[in-house]
C-alpha cells in the first residue's frame, strides 16, 4: 500500500469512527443491539494490530532523512484535534488564508460540528467554541512568518449561542506583531451572523526552547 492509499484509508477509517460517535449520540438501539456492536467495534481494535505509530518529535533528528521527516509530519497535521482528517475527535476543520473586503490576509475556518459537541440544547458547548478559536487563531502565524508559538493567553466574547450542525465560518487576522510577542484577533459566524469573537496573545519559541518547556506548539 502506498502512502497516499493508507492516508486515504486512515481519513476514511476516521469519517466511520466519527459517524459511529454521531449514531451514539443520536440512535437508540436495544441493549442487545449495543452489545453485539461493542463486540464489533473490539475485533475491529483488534484487526488494527499494536504497532505505535512514531511522532515527528519523538525522533533523533539524526536518525530521519528529510522526506520521512515531512511524511511524519504530514501524518502529525493529519491526526490534530480540531483539523485531522485522521482523528475522529475532529470535525474536521479546514483552514485556508485568504483576504477580507478590504484585501487584508485573514485565516480561514469552516466547519460544521455536530450534536457531539453539544452544550446547552441545540447549542456548541462554549468550550468547544473556544478551542476551535485557538486553532484558527494559530494559523495567524503563518500570514507574518511568525514561526513556532504557543499560546499565552486568549479570550473569549459570546455573543449569542453557537449553534449545532449548522455551516460555521471562523476568520482571523494579525493586530499586532512585535518581536516574540503576536496579538490575533477572530470572530465566529453563523449564517452572517457573529455569534462570538476572540482575542489571543501567541509567544514565539526557539525549537531548543520549545522542548525544554514542553509546550504545545500552535
Amino acid at each position: 500500500m502506498t502512502e497516499s492509499q493508507e492516508r486515504s484509508a486512515g481519513i476514511r477509517l476516521a469519517d466511520e469512527v466519527r459517524a459511529l460517535l454521531v449514531d451514539l449520540h443520536t440512535l437508540d438501539p436495544t441493549a442487545e443491539v449495543l452489545g453485539e456492536a461493542a463486540d464489533r467495534v473490539a475485533a475491529v481494535r483488534d484487526s488494527l494490530g499494536d504497532v505505535v505509530r512514531w511522532r515527528w518529535y519523538e525522533i533523533p533528528a539524526d536518525e530521519v532523512d528529510e522526506d520521512d521527516a515531512a511524511r511524519l509530519r504530514v501524518e502529525y497535521r493529519d491526526h490534530s484535534l480540531f483539523r485531522g482528517g485522521r482523528s475522529p475527535l475532529a470535525p474536521p476543520l479546514a483552514v485556508t488564508t485568504g483576504g477580507d473586503d478590504a484585501d487584508k490576509p485573514i485565516v480561514v475556518g469552516e466547519v460544521r460540528v455536530d450534536r457531539c459537541h453539544e452544550g446547552p440544547p441545540g447549542r456548541i458547548h462554549g468550550g468547544y467554541v473556544a478551542g476551535l478559536f485557538d486553532d484558527v487563531l494559530s494559523g495567524t502565524l503563518g500570514l507574518v512568518d511568525a514561526g513556532q508559538a504557543f499560546t499565552a493567553r486568549l479570550q473569549i466574547r459570546y455573543r449569542k449561542p453557537t449553534p449545532i450542525d449548522v455551516d460555521l465560518r471562523f476568520e482571523a487576522w494579525v493586530e499586532r506583531h512585535s518581536g516574540r510577542r503576536l496579538i490575533a484577533r477572530a470572530r465566529c459566524l453563523a449564517g452572517g451572523e457573529v455569534t462570538a469573537e476572540a482575542e489571543a496573545l501567541f509567544v514565539t519559541v526557539s525549537r531548543d526552547q520549545e522542548s525544554l518547556q514542553g509546550t504545545d506548539t500552535t
